[in-house]
């Protein structure tokens, strides 16, 4: 399981790194053609901005994953840490079943898209493919907060509440950032 783990973790990096990777040379090489060649490429805005984008939206995942996400934590912390549970519980199953709404509705998007053939105005570029990744990355982000899920409700929450008392005790002593482990709100 921890190698399955490890394998998706390394997928997700990979995708949306290669996205922003290839969206910045993109705006390299069209700056360079603009400003060095002098033949600006009329395309180069619109895929770039699409290639960002998309790296950006599978990065939702590995940003929950890391606990990077942006939370409300100054109640949180003042609870005590069986109510953290059970408010974390609650906001992961919130966020479970709004990360399936928006792929229910990047898949409603995305079909009307295939079925009318829409394209972009400046590039012709169809449209499904620009929204494809949408429901792709609802669900991968999905995942990653069905796996927190699963380790609010392990064996009782026994493992959340010892990962939780020693980041409280690191935190006490300086040696964590605040942002905490992810099962914040």
């Amino acid at each position: 399981m921890q190698r399955l783990k490890r394998l998706y973790s390394a997928f997700e990096e990979a995708l949306a790194g290669t996205f922003f990777f290839a969206g910045v040379s993109l705006i390299f090489y069209g700056v360079i053609s603009r400003y060095v060649f002098k033949k600006p490429l009329f395309w180069v805005d619109e895929i770039s901005m699409y290639i960002l984008v998309w790296g950006c939206i599978l990065g939702w995942s590995i940003a929950q994953r890391d606990g990077r996400h942006i939370r409300a934590g100054l109640l949180y912390e003042f609870l005590p840490l069986k109510v953290q549970r059970y408010v974390s519980i609650f906001a992961s199953v919130a966020s479970v079943l709004f990360c399936l709404f928006l792929a229910y509705l990047g898949y409603v998007l995305e079909t009307k898209y295939l079925q009318t053939g829409q394209r972009s105005l400046n590039t012709r570029f169809p449209l499904w493919a620009v929204y494809f990744f949408v429901p792709v990355a609802a669900l991968m982000l999905c995942v990653r907060y069905v796996e927190e899920l699963y380790r609010l409700l392990k064996d009782g929450g026994r493992p959340w509440l010892e990962a939780k008392l020693t980041e409280n005790e690191a935190r006490k002593k300086g040696v964590i950032a605040p942002h905490g482990d992810g099962s914040a709100l």
